[in-house]
C-alpha cells in the first residue's frame, strides 16, 4: 500500500513549509498518510505545525511531541520514531520524508536509505540556509516573501508615520493586531516569543523585518529566557 510518512523537526522547519510541502506530495501523486511533529519548549512551534497540517493536508493523522528544552531533545523524539521504520520492513512504496536541517536527523535518514527504504529530505530555501551535505534526494521549500509595500505619498516630516527603526507604524499596529487575534495570553502574563514569531512568519515577514516589529511594539517588556521568553505587551 503507497504510504507517505512526514518526520518534522519544528524547532529549525517553520510551519509556513506545509503549502509548498502539499504542492509537492501533489506532484508526485501522493498524499501525506502520517506525519510525527517533534519540538521543544512550550510546543508552540509543534503546534503550529500541527494546525497548519490539519488545514492543507485534510485526513492526515498528526502526531505531536513536546521535548524538554535541551539541545537536540527533539531530535531524539524523532529518531525513536524512526527507529520504528527502521526495525520494520523497507517497503519501496512507503515515502518517507524528514523535513529538517540538522545533521543528526541526515545521518538517520541516510541509515534509513542504506537500509532499502525510499527517503526524501525537505527543508525551507532561505537566503542564509545552507543545504546539507548529502547523497539523498533533497527538495528545497519556498517561504513566502513579505508583501511588496505599495509606496506611500510624501508626506511632511512632522507627519512622518514611521518608527525610531524605520518602521511605517501601521504595519506595527496591523502586527500587534493579528498576534493579539491569534494568541491567547501566557498565564503568566505577555505572549510567548517564538509564538509571535511563528505569527509574524505567517504574516510573510522576514527575521529581520520580525525583528524591528518587535522592538518598534509600544510599551513591550521581556521576561524570560530561551523558550519560556515572554513578550509583554
Amino acid at each position: 500500500m503507497t504510504r507517505t510518512l512526514l518526520f518534522v523537526d519544528a524547532d529549525n522547519q517553520s510551519p509556513a513549509l506545509v503549502a509548498p510541502l502539499a504542492r509537492v506530495f501533489k506532484s508526485f501523486g501522493r498524499s501525506c498518510t502520517q506525519a510525527i511533529v517533534a519540538g521543544n519548549g512550550k510546543g508552540d512551534r509543534v503546534r503550529g505545525w500541527e494546525q497548519a497540517l490539519q488545514c492543507e493536508m485534510p485526513g492526515v493523522e498528526v502526531r505531536c511531541h513536546v521535548a524538554p528544552v535541551r539541545k537536540q531533545s527533539a531530535d531524539v523524539r524523532l529518531m525513536f520514531e524512526l527507529a520504528a521504520v527502521h526495525y520494520g520492513e523497507a517497503d519501496p512504496a512507503t515515502l518517507i520524508v524528514v523535513v529538517s536541517r540538522d545533521d543528526l536527523l541526515v545521518a538517520a535518514t541516510e541509515y534509513l536509505a542504506s537500509q532499502g527504504h525510499t527517503v526524501l529530505i525537505a527543508l525551507g530555501a532561505g537566503a542564509n540556509a545552507v543545504a546539507p551535505v548529502t547523497d539523498l534526494p533533497l527538495v528545497s521549500l519556498p517561504l513566502p516573501h513579505p508583501a511588496t509595500p505599495v509606496p506611500a505619498p510624501d508626506v511632511p516630516a512632522a507627519q512622518t508615520t514611521s518608527t525610531t527603526n524605520g518602521l511605517d507604524k501601521n504595519i506595527v499596529a496591523a502586527a500587534v493586531t493579528r498576534i493579539r487575534q491569534a494568541l491567547a495570553p501566557n498565564k503568566q502574563g505577555g505572549y510567548a516569543a517564538s509564538a509571535v514569531g511563528q505569527v509574524l512568519s505567517k504574516m510573510g515577514h522576514d527575521k529581520a523585518t520580525r525583528a524591528k516589529i518587535v522592538r518598534a511594539i509600544p510599551n513591550l517588556k521581556e521576561a524570560g529566557v530561551g523558550g519560556d521568553k515572554r513578550l509583554i505587551f
